[in-house]
């Protein structure tokens, strides 16, 4: 948490800017080097001679070291100059030590290494020659560089204003920061260097561990999985696979994996766009008619698109429309007088489906062939007759929902269908009842065998539900009625495959769907031929050029090829997974025999959504039992399905997310430089910022243009839009709470709900996705243009205007793959963190993983376009990215990414980035700072009373005319926070750590652990709805900032009435910023009485509005924060599971551990209200009105003013307690254990009365350690007595007291205590 960070008029004053106080940092740590060299002969001269030369040597440095204070202004220099103290000579050692060790193993392997004659020398040189010849010899330089680094560091001046680990771990290398003179202070200065030095021999192997892991990744990754190491392995599987977009694919399948997602996302729009002209054009003739999938149309509508239909489908399908079908058509709507523009548009439709038809079957002849490539009209047959089984079977029944909104339909068949199957059911079970007079008719207008026949029918749609598309009509069981209760199918019932079951199950004749159907089926089966033949291909091209590849003709082959006995890799035939795919039993197959690694086969599942795991049991798999499905299916519908509604209430139906999406989603236009081309060349950023807007359909209510439509069918080929990573989140969450149509839903709940919804939230869901598409669209087109001008500057095209298609098509793809790789997006987030969405935990997560993936590939892009290639044997000295580029033998030359044409884009690229990230958020709150007159004391005491969620973010403060302070969180709005954040939390740290005078390490430690917590918050926190029940039920009517909803008196309707609203809130829309605005524009106070203003209401709705802070109405949250934290500190010397009150036998250690222990948690506690006072008071509370504020919280002025000014009370075991001692003794029969440290603990009392609250808890708990009684040796066993006086004070022999003993106590305690220690 960031604390308040008091600061001095001297500091106000003086106040550096970020740069001035880095550039110091450098200079004094360059100088703090030097007197750390110095300082340190100094103090190897006071140990001998006990005199107090390194004092002088300190001053004279502190004296001509012009550059401290302005270091020391800001945390950056503080670091900047703590690091260049470490990293010179730290640097220096371990190049030093690695040059010794290296030299040495080579006079070694010379024969010339020293080799003493004394033979005891000589014995113990081999044996550590044994030990050191299984050393290989990179690590033993390595080895000898991290022991010469530690040496190297300890000339490090400020060791003690750094600190060390041992500090905050309590552990054996913390710093002796007693006051001392002479040969003793020099001595204790050489061991806090030692222990600093030490420190690094530890913590630079793991550093150095973690490097290489890392290193490993981005480096080794292909050949990660197949590594002779045990550890790299390990990394590739646990760490690399489930994070990275590839997985466990290599990347030429995973290249293909999205070639082909993109070509099945174009083929979906296009038969979305055809779908909708058609439907457009006849709402026109027809404008009763319902929209897409309605179910009642009238009948001279259905015969108008039976007529469309036959059209689409009639001749050869391999072939463009039969004229003479389409002259017809044409003659049949000129006779309705349908206008010449309705009918060629419809006309031109048809046509436009019909070629999609055919590209289609063509590229499944061209690729793989399938089993009805010998003639086109075996496929015509089969979409004629409309019971195709890959290619698109048109039967409501297997219709999947598309979108957020339509999720949650479910086939119902017509009202007549349904009655027409129970009847052919109920006069089949008639006609097979023993019981009945044969040939007696049955009476349908009764109940006979009604309900036998209706559970079969329903029975019958459940399994066609469960089973999904099948290769003809549906061939379902049915249970028949005898005693044997024999499992039967259609076979035997009159009417098998007639029009009762093609209406049952929802036979089409609609061109409508027809063309969707047939396109986005024909189109999977037919990209997934594509993609077979590609990654067979791609495979033959590795293995052939003597690469492992990643497929096999042969089990044993595959083994070898991945060392199976070593790496335990497991082999698995390619077919069982490859047949699951669309058409894979249909379509000739490449891979079809061979083998590949399971991570592969999995891989594959996994990205065509067929594996198995937790989401496919999540969804409720087929054979679940009865448990299994019920257990599934509350966590679908009791958790699930709340958490994706109330995140999709939260984003596409809330209008602030909205704006918030838009504005934000233009930092990754800033990040990338693209803002900075604008600049320089406005035209180009305004022709790709239109270009954006026409083409998502932003600013469109209709549908846009052909031209605009045809270029976004190419971008989603390409991948670069329609990826709006929180939607598909959402729509993947969704999808899991449907779970399996064959278990129970929650369809006939929320169908109602959701069909009212369904129309509006698609419009914002389409808007949501144009929001995002519009700036990669934007930043698409200008890293084209960046591409073909550095291409002329190549020489590959003589100008922009006239590329060959070939080319062009390359620059394309380029362009595409750098958005994709610097700009958020679904398709590429890894398999762990889309499968997390199922947890209850949790908002969004792939969207910080993807800012975190992004981020870094900004950098790495930038860096490779500003990067020199070096010649052929050019060696470079130093940077490979500075505009001129040190060679060996060469001396300075320019950098050729400056003639390739690409050091300017990188340059902006990497501009762009600290822009975005530092410079632009940095400036806001600098500027708004000084406009407002604001200090650094009053942001910090702002933070004191922000929410939670705020504590680390970055606060633009605002000042208004009658001087209350306010602030933006500009965190809300800025996407690039998630990065930025857990570095701020870090510095906030460390700057509350320096105002309560802790080492500079204690709080960089601190800050790590808040950092890291805040890059996981995302990940690990509540999600929206979980949070809301959690409210409910573990907090029992409170929220996590503490808010009370209701307590134990709250009558039971109200409190019914409040948990529902609670709950609803969740699930609803944004509408409170709604809320706000209305007050604001009618005048209406809100109800705290606050009059608000037009201008910042319309702000908050791009989440730029100026918050209130209201320390005095914060306070009782604050106080009642701090007594709960009194009472857990008390029970820390009381209760638990380890309290000294439990029973049972316990030392005089052990008390006094707890009563350390708990007076330390009760200071920390104290101190933080310290803080929560001086904030108030700096923020215009006047004091008075804190302390009734304090006394109504039953808190007394004593107390209160103990706080404000400091003061720490601390705890003393009441008589209560002391009597509780005494009764446990009694019990076992022991002396009091209290009544012994009753004097110590009195001892400790004044010590931690002396320590303020603006101070650390600087006590050391061995100095009141009591001596552990040595070990009695048995009778018959002699053994010597073990002294055990380590880490305590000596005692002095004369009066049997420890130096701190005779200084605190009075006479009569130290009679006690020389009693006790004796």
């Amino acid at each position: 948490m960031a604390r308040y960070v008091p600061l001095s008029e001297v500091e106000l004053n003086s106040e550096s800017s970020i740069f001035s106080s880095v550039a110091a940092g450098f200079a004094s740590g360059v100088l703090k080097t030097v007197e750390g060299v110095v300082s340190l002969g100094a103090e190897l001269i006071d140990l001998g001679a006990d005199s107090n030369t390194a004092a002088s040597v300190e001053q004279f440095f502190d004296d001509i070291n012009i550059f401290e204070d302005t270091a020391q202004d800001r945390v950056s220099g503080k670091l900047v100059e703590v690091f260049t103290q470490i990293g010179i000579p730290g640097a220096a050692g371990f190049k030093a030590a690695t040059k010794l060790a290296d030299k040495a193993i080579k006079a070694k392997k010379a024969g010339n290494y020293v080799n003493p004659r004394a033979k005891s020398i000589q014995d113990g040189m081999k044996t550590a020659q044994s030990l050191n010849d299984r050393i290989p010899g990179k690590t033993k330089r390595f080895a000898a560089g991290v022991f010469g680094g530690a040496a190297g560091e300890t000339l490090v001046a400020d060791v003690e204003d750094i600190g060390t680990f041992g500090d905050f771990f309590d552990g054996p290398t913390a710093i002796d920061d007693r006051e001392t003179f002479g040969r003793e202070e020099a001595g204790r200065r050489i061991l806090n260097r030692l222990k600093f030095g030490t420190e690094s021999i530890f913590i630079t192997p793991f550093v150095y561990g973690v490097g290489a892991g890392g290193k490993a990744l981005a480096k080794r990754g292909k050949d990660l999985a197949y590594s002779d190491s045990a550890f790299e392995r390990w990394v590739d599987k646990y760490i690399g696979s489930p994070f990275r977009p590839r997985g466990d694919l290599p990347t030429e399948v995973f290249e293909a994996e999205m070639a082909k997602a993109g070509l099945k996302a174009r083929d979906t729009f296009r038969a979305k766009e055809l779908v909708e002209n058609i439907t457009r054009e006849v709402d026109k003739i027809f404008p009763r008619t319902g929209k897409f999938f309605d179910t009642t149309t009238n009948k001279e509508q259905v015969d108008f698109y039976k007529k469309i239909n036959d059209v689409l489908f009639e001749g050869d399908l391999s072939k463009p429309i039969n004229p003479k079908a389409s002259d017809d058509l044409i003659r049949l709507l000129k006779q309705k007088d349908i206008p010449e523009e309705s009918i060629t548009n419809i006309v031109t439709n048809l046509n436009g489906a019909r070629n999609e038809f055919t590209n289609l079957i063509d590229i499944l002849n061209r690729n793989a062939g399938t089993k009805i490539a010998a003639g086109a009209k075996d496929l015509q047959a089969i979409m004629k007759d409309r019971i195709e089984g890959w290619l698109g079977g048109t039967y409501r029944i297997f219709q999947k929902p598309k979108g957020l909104f339509k999720l949650f339909q479910k086939f119902k068949p017509t009202d007549e269908a349904y009655a027409n199957a129970i009847n052919l059911f109920r006069r089949y079970l008639a006609q097979t009842d023993p019981q009945r007079v044969k040939d007696t008719p049955i009476d349908l207008s009764g109940t006979d065998y009604y309900e036998k026949a209706k559970f079969l029918v329903d029975d019958i749609i459940n399994q066609v539900q469960i089973k999904g598309k099948p290769a003809g009509l549906p061939d379902v069981t049915y249970t028949n009625s005898t005693a044997m209760a024999k499992k039967k199918t259609f076979e035997g019932i009159p009417g098998k495959g007639s029009k009762v079951f093609r209406e049952l199950f929802g036979e089409i004749e609609d061109p409508r769907y027809s063309i969707f159907n047939a396109m986005t089926n024909l189109s999977a089966v037919a990209r997934t031929a594509t993609y077979l033949d590609d990654v067979a291909a791609q495979n033959r091209k590795v293995q052939q050029e003597g690469g492992r590849g990643f497929f096999w003709d042969d089990k044993d082959v595959a083994k070898q090829a991945v060392q199976s006995p070593t790496t335990g890799i497991q082999i698995v035939e390619l077919d069982t997974v490859v047949q699951k795919l669309p058409g894979g039993n249909t379509i000739a197959n490449p891979l079809s025999g061979k083998y590949t690694t399971k991570e592969i086969a999995d891989g594959i599942k996994n990205a065509n959504d067929i594996g198995g795991g937790l989401t496919a049991a999540i969804r409720g798999r087929e054979g679940a039992n009865p448990a299994e499905k019920a257990a599934t299916w509350f966590y679908r519908n009791l958790l699930l399905f709340p958490k994706g509604i109330s995140q999709l209430a939260k984003t596409v139906l809330s209008i602030p997310t909205h704006l918030r999406n838009f504005f934000s989603a233009g930092a990754f236009a800033g990040a990338n430089g693209i803002l900075f081309d604008g600049l320089a060349n406005p035209a180009l950023f305004k022709n790709a910022f239109a270009k954006g807007i026409d083409t998502s359909g932003l600013l469109k209510l209709g549908p846009t243009s052909a031209e605009a439509q045809a270029a976004y069918r190419e971008l989603l080929e390409l991948g670069v839009v329609n990826s709006q990573v929180q939607i598909g989140d959402l729509i993947n969450l969704l999808r899991d709470a449907t779970g399996n149509p064959g278990v129970v839903s929650t369809d006939a709940i929320l169908r109602p709900f959701l069909t009212k919804l369904k129309k509006l939230g698609g419009f914002f869901q389409g808007k949501y996705v144009a929001e995002d598409d519009t700036w990669k669209i934007t930043n698409y087109v200008v890293e084209l243009d960046r591409i073909k001008k550095a291409a002329v500057k190549q020489g590959i095209i003589k100008n922009v205007d006239e590329i060959p298609e070939d080319i062009l098509k390359g620059f394309k793809q380029e362009a595409a793959n750098i958005v994709k790789n610097t700009v958020p997006n679904y398709a590429y987030v890894g398999s762990a963190v889309k499968t997390a969405r199922i947890l209850p935990i949790g908002n969004f997560m792939s969207f910080p993983a993807e800012m975190i993936r992004t981020t870094t590939n900004i950098a790495e892009q930038g860096l490779k376009e500003m990067r020199h290639i070096p010649l052929e044997g050019e060696k470079i000295i130093g940077s490979t990215v500075t505009p001129y580029i040190n060679i060996e033998g060469k001396g300075l030359v320019k950098n050729n990414a400056i003639d390739r044409g690409t050091y300017g884009t990188g340059f902006k690229r990497i501009s762009g980035m600290a822009t975005t990230l530092v410079v632009v958020p940095t400036t806001v709150v600098e500027g708004a700072k000084a406009f407002y007159d604001v200090t650094e004391d009053e942001i910090a005491a702002l933070r004191q009373f922000v929410p939670e969620w705020s504590k680390n973010s970055t606060l633009v403060p605002i000042r208004t005319d009658d001087g209350e302070l306010r602030y933006i969180d500009f965190s809300h709005s800025n996407a690039y926070d998630v990065i930025a954040r857990p570095f701020r939390t870090l510095v906030n740290n460390i700057i509350a750590g320096e105002a309560t005078d802790q080492t500079l390490l204690s709080g960089f430690v601190d800050g790590v652990n808040q950092a890291g917590a805040e890059l996981m918050n995302p990940f690990i926190s509540e999600s929206i709805w979980t949070e809301a029940v959690t409210d409910l039920t573990v907090r029992g009517g409170r929220t996590a900032e503490g808010r009370q909803l209701y307590t134990d008196q709250t009558p039971a309707g109200n409190k019914a009435a409040i948990r529902f609203l609670h709950l609803g809130i969740a699930l609803a829309p944004s509408y409170r910023q709604f809320q706000r605005l209305g007050q604001a524009a009618f005048g209406t106070p809100t109800k705290r009485g606050d009059e608000l203003n037009i201008g910042p209401e319309l702000a908050g709705f791009m989440g730029l509005r100026p918050i209130k802070v209201d320390p005095l109405d914060s306070m009782g949250f604050k106080i009642a924060e701090y007594q709960t934290g009194i009472r857990n500190a008390r029970r820390e010397f009381t209760g638990g599971y380890f309290g000294i009150l439990r029973g049972g036998r316990i030392k005089p250690n052990d008390v006094i551990n707890a009563y350390y222990n708990s007076n330390r948690a009760r200071f920390l506690v104290q101190q933080e209200m310290n803080k929560n006072i001086s904030a108030a008071q700096i923020l215009g509370v006047n004091k008075s009105l804190l302390q009734r504020e304090f006394k109504d919280r039953q808190i007394s002025d004593n107390a209160f003013n103990n706080l404000a000014k400091g003061k720490f009370d601390p705890y003393f075991p009441s008589e209560d307690i002391q009597q509780r001692f005494a009764e446990i003794a009694r019990n076992l029969g022991d002396p009091n254990i209290f009544t012994e440290v009753r004097p110590t603990l009195r001892l400790m009392l004044q010590e931690f009365r002396r320590l303020p609250l603006t101070s650390s808890f600087d006590s050391d708990i061995n100095d009141f350690l009591f001596e552990e009684a040595p070990l009695i040796p048995l009778p018959t066993t002699p053994q010597p007595v073990v002294n055990t006086q380590a880490n305590l004070q000596q005692v002095d022999p004369n009066t049997n007291l420890t130096r701190t003993q005779q200084a605190l106590l009075s006479p009569e305690e130290q009679v006690i205590a020389s009693r006790r220690q004796t």
